[in-house]
């Protein structure tokens, strides 16, 4: 934790720790007989769409059917046509499934091929709490450290068009000066920048600068030294662009910063 008096409010830190909501399917199936649909007894599916980490406060729809063994693989079609339209509706990322192994397979295997893509099996216990998530043990280490499919797809984004030349930029000085031209869609960080690195400002927020001077020569009164984050977390909030935080693992940016830009220009520095 931080504590500093500032003409600007001290946001960056809390933005980038924050965790990218996730939207997923989870699926309990529930069985104890012999693996064979020529067993007696009945197999019990519950599924529930959530967006984690949310969903462990408060958890969301909730699915429940009971199949005889003899009708599962049927039911199984049906049900894999209910849960790709759910999963639809709710944009789900993931499709976590827990349970027996055999009637388990069963689902996934008669899932339609781009839902089947998106299946995470895990194991343990299958609480029974109605009022927790559904599998909230296990979706805390399925989705621990993973970034949402949006904000993957602006990193896969920013990997291309760097690969390619195209209109990106990286680095803190290459990344102020498409700020100040109002070029930049998404702002992709590595965390959030160092506590000691300071920018210049103006009142508006595309008036940022690596030096005073610069901001005095394009006729900016009294400019302003402040907490780098804070005056980056101002210049997108003033252009209506996005913040990814991308683990350097996935994306190693220099400088720990880049950014997608709206156009290039003769101007932009990639």
């Amino acid at each position: 934790d931080s504590a500093r008096y500032s003409t600007l409010p001290d946001a960056m830190p809390l933005v980038s720790q924050h965790v990218p909501e996730i939207p997923y399917l989870a699926v309990a199936v529930h069985y104890a007989g012999l693996p064979t649909a020529g067993a007696h007894g009945w197999v019990r599916v519950e599924a529930e769409s959530g967006t984690w980490p949310a969903s462990a406060v408060t958890p969301g729809e909730r699915l429940y059917r009971r199949v005889a063994v003899a009708g599962w693989h049927h039911s199984a079609v049906r049900l894999g046509q209910e849960l790709d339209a759910w999963a639809r509706r709710t944009h789900a990322d993931a499709v976590v499934v827990a349970g027996d192994a055999w009637a388990g397979n069963v689902l996934v295997r008669r899932l339609p091929h781009a839902l089947r893509d998106k299946v995470v099996r895990v194991g343990g216990t299958i609480a029974t709490d109605s009022r927790r998530a559904l599998l909230e043990p296990q979706l805390g280490s399925v989705f621990r450290g993973r970034i949402a499919a949006h904000d993957r797809d602006l990193a896969d984004i920013f990997i291309g068009r760097r690969a390619l030349g195209g209109p990106v930029a990286e680095g803190l000085a290459a990344v102020v000066a498409a700020l100040q031209r109002g070029q930049v869609s998404a702002l992709l960080l590595n965390g959030p920048p160092a506590p000691a690195l300071r920018l210049w400002t103006g009142p508006l927020p595309t008036q940022l600068a690596l030096t005073e001077e610069e901001l005095v020569s394009c006729g900016v009164r009294a400019p302003r030294e402040e907490a780098a984050d804070e005056a980056l977390l101002r210049a997108l909030v003033g252009t209506a662009a996005e913040l990814v935080v991308v683990p350097e693992e996935e994306l190693r940016l220099g400088g720990g910063i880049g950014a997608l830009l709206r156009y290039a220009d003769a101007g932009t520095s990639v």
